[in-house]
């Protein structure tokens, strides 16, 4: 009898309180406290994930900053290297002007110089002609006599030519008298001298613009020497700007490709951040049921205690 009733007692005990009991048993660890686990790594509370959260959000935040004054310096570096660019582009464009300048004043020098000489050698030819013919006709006049007949002296002058005008001349001059001859000879004399002073005149200013010229052209070479070496200084330095401005270029791109990145980061750890506050809420969510089920196990461990500690003492009294 006693046999049946302690079956009867044992029998709800196993079938009621041990799977609680191992549930129990997997809520604590080994100090007898208990644990909750989530995904990787506990976490005790939700001032901690806030905490988590914003420093990973301000991580990113910082990072972003970062980049974008990296860019913005970067920009600004790249507009200074193209200003610096364009004003070796205009020095340029300036000293080609200034070459072509001076190479159009050189041409037109060149043409100059040359029309003159020209012009001076044709001068000079005429001017000795007359000169030359003067002198004829001053001997010829010289040998005028008033006493001697003019009749040999023209038939002479005759066998030049019937259009020498020489020959003209003298024929007018023989029918002067010797005061009209003697002026006409004081007036060709003044003639002659006059040209030749022109001729001498002529050839000193030829002279001096030969040398003129010649100046103009060491100083022209000069120039253009100047000139050819700051249009090549303006052209490697034109170079080397580009070479740089491709590198500032390609640093802004980089730049711009960190910085997406970033902000494409940014908002992958924004999600990563609420998946985060999802999953904790849930957690949260499932320690609130697991502990629950806890009070549960407590209320129904105590009345199976309470039980058994009946059982034992009617057991005793027995």
């Amino acid at each position: 009898m006693n046999q049946a009733k302690n079956y009867q007692t044992q029998q709800p005990f196993n079938q009621t309180i041990k799977p609680h009991c191992q549930i129990l048993q997997r809520c604590f660890n080994n100090q007898g406290k208990i644990q909750f686990l989530i995904n990787k790594k506990p976490i005790k509370s939700m001032l901690k994930m806030k905490l988590i959260v914003k420093q990973k959000f301000t991580n990113t935040i910082e990072e972003q900053i970062m980049l974008l004054l990296k860019q913005q310096i970067l920009q600004q570096k790249q507009q200074h290297q193209l200003q610096k660019s364009n004003n070796w582009l205009k020095m340029l464009i300036t000293k080609k002007y200034q070459l072509d300048i001076l190479n159009e004043q050189e041409t037109q020098l060149t043409e100059q110089r040359a029309n003159d000489a020209d012009d001076f050698i044709k001068f000079e030819h005429e001017t000795e002609n007359v000169i030359e013919a003067i002198e004829v006709i001053f001997t010829k006049l010289s040998s005028i006599q008033p006493d001697q007949e003019v009749v040999q002296i023209l038939t002479q002058l005759n066998q030049i030519g019937a259009s020498n005008p020489i020959l003209a001349l003298m024929q007018v001059a023989s029918t002067f008298s010797k005061d009209q001859l003697n002026n006409v000879l004081n007036k060709l004399s003044e003639v002659s001298a006059s040209l030749e002073q022109s001729l001498h005149d002529a050839r000193q200013s030829e002279i001096q613009a030969q040398l003129d010229y010649e100046r103009l052209m060491v100083e022209i070479e000069s120039q253009r020497e100047s000139l050819s070496s700051a249009r090549e200084d303006s052209e490697r330095q034109l170079k080397d700007n580009e070479q740089a401005l491709d590198l500032q270029k390609k640093r802004k791109e980089d730049a711009t490709d960190e910085l997406n990145a970033a902000t494409s980061g940014k908002e992958q750890k924004e999600g990563e951040c609420d998946g985060w506050r999802t999953q904790y809420a849930s957690d949260t969510e499932h320690r609130q049921q697991e502990i629950s089920i806890i009070r549960q196990i407590e209320e129904i461990l105590a009345t199976k205690l309470k039980n058994v500690k009946v059982y034992l003492l009617e057991r005793s009294s027995s």
